[in-house]
């Protein structure tokens, strides 16, 4: 069917269905887009308090389990042997946590395709420990080859944190994140230098190779202490410093500064170990410094997660308030538009009703009574439309002027018609009148003639005047009387 076949309440309805669809899509769009904001939102913290954690502290036994290796390979020898055994075997205990934690339902329901790939690279470099741990065990591999092995597969909770921040869409959340990684590494770059510090001093040699890799992560450690101030809230810088502000810290890290700078220096081994360097008390001041870290970490992490949180939970109020203001703007735009439609399409039924009804009934029913004689009220019988005064209320009244003046023409014609019988009867009664009159005369001369010619002459104007009355009594049947004489012969 054409356009112009279609019926204008179909038309409308589907003006009414244009912004209905509209509304529904912008609806749907903004539900959407505050949903996801939500989803995001909340999904991230929840991921964190799964993985975080149990991830810092599987990679605390990662970092011991290097140093020992290292110390191993530096000066190989049945105590530094079983010292890394027994690292191991800390480590094997920590990989069901670990394990459980990286491929839990509440890890798998929250993590992202980017933080899942982060995870599982992890999971499975930690799976596939076993040929480093036989080579070291074998001391089939130098101390700096097992110290970069470790140190990629301890680089993968960084790969994993990172992916957790990259996910915030909050920026000043998404900076506290990088905050907390910025720490992190501040951590491993610590125990780095630890690890080759500690192999140095086992072995009693620090290679130009070592002292670089020392002062390269040194460096690394000053750099990520300056980030992380500047990405942490003031509130989280102080959560973090309260566990770096004891006593027993605040003592130890210009200690740690000092070798930093003796290293750097070029200072020998020997000279640092007449300054009180030795493995023990180098191993208790980067432990008791990274316990400080952890702790810190685990303060401004608390401080993070609980922003994130908070930015969840408004996230779902203004979900909850997003649906309940679109849905009601919704139903009102149905209630509103349907209601409109309605009111248009009854009103041009009511027109088209009219129209139908002047050309169907009113018209046919007022010349019948008009021909029968009866009168008709003009007004009586074309009461005006109430479609108001719009549009629609103004082709209501056009409609009421043709209703009136089709009536008022079919009255005036009536009487019009009427006024012509009324005269074609008088004529024809006058005639009627006059013949009849004349009829007389002749039957008269008729009695009286004697010529046989004149006689027959009058008896051809007697049928000639007889037809004549005929004629007249016709017309005024055609009036729409009857003829209201009638004679014998």
């Amino acid at each position: 069917m054409g356009p112009r076949g279609r019926s204008i309440r179909l038309r409308i309805y589907f003006l009414v269905a244009i912004p209905l669809v509209a509304m529904l899509g912008l609806f749907v769009d903004v539900a959407y887009s505050s949903v996801t904001n939500y989803q995001n939102l909340d999904r991230v913290p929840n991921l964190i308090k799964v993985t975080a954690e149990q991830t810092t502290q599987f990679v605390t036994l990662l970092q011991a389990e290097r140093r020992a290796a290292v110390v191993y390979l530096s000066a190989p020898g049945q105590t530094s042997l079983s010292a890394y055994e027994a690292q191991i075997a800390g480590t094997n205990t920590g990989v069901a946590a670990f394990n459980a934690a990286m491929t839990s339902p509440a890890t798998k329901a929250v993590e992202s395709p980017q933080e899942a790939a982060a995870i599982n690279k992890m999971v499975s470099d930690v799976h596939g420990m076993s040929s480093l741990r036989h080579a070291v065990t074998a001391a089939r591999i130098s101390p700096l080859a097992a110290f970069d092995s470790y140190t990629t597969i301890i680089g993968d909770e960084s790969a994993i944190f990172q992916s957790e921040a990259a996910s915030i869409s909050n920026s000043t959340a998404a900076m506290s994140g990088l905050g907390l990684i910025s720490i992190v590494n501040m951590r491993e770059d610590l125990n780095q230098q630890d690890t080759v510090l500690a192999a140095a001093l086992a072995s009693g040699n620090l290679t130009t190779t070592e002292r670089m890799i020392f002062n390269q992560a040194a460096g690394r450690q000053a750099n990520e202490t300056r980030l992380y101030k500047a990405l942490f809230t003031p509130a989280e810088v102080s959560a973090y410093n309260n566990a770096m502000s004891s006593t027993t810290v605040k003592t130890i890290t210009p200690q740690i500064a000092r070798i930093q700078r003796e290293v750097e220096g070029g200072m020998p081994l020997s000279a640092m170990r007449a300054l009180g360097l030795s493995g023990p008390n180098w191993k208790e001041i980067t432990s008791t410094w990274t316990l400080a870290n952890y702790q810190g970490g685990l303060n401004a992490a608390a401080g993070v997660v609980a922003y994130a949180q908070g930015l969840a939970n408004s996230a779902r109020q203004t979900v909850y308030l997003t649906g309940a203001i679109g849905l009601a703007g919704l139903i009102l735009t149905l209630l509103v538009t349907v209601s409109l439609g309605r009111s248009v399409n009854r009103r041009l039924t009511l027109l088209r009703r009219s129209a139908l009804a002047l050309a169907n009934e009113q018209l046919p029913s007022v010349i019948s009574r008009l021909r029968q004689g009866q009168k008709v009220d003009v007004a009586a019988e074309a009461p005006p439309l109430s479609v108001g005064t719009d549009e629609i209320g103004q082709v209501g009244h056009a409609i009421d002027a043709v209703r009136q003046t089709a009536l008022r023409s079919a009255v005036e014609e009536s009487r019009l018609r009427q006024g012509i019988n009324d005269m074609f009867r008088n004529l024809a009664r006058r005639n009627q009148s006059l013949l009849q009159r004349q009829l007389t005369v002749l039957d008269g001369m008729e009695r009286r003639a004697t010529d046989p010619d004149v006689l027959d002459d009058l008896f051809t104007m007697d049928h000639l005047t007889t037809r004549m009355r005929r004629h007249a009594e016709g017309l005024i049947i055609l009036s729409g009387a009857v003829p209201g004489r009638s004679w014998s012969n």
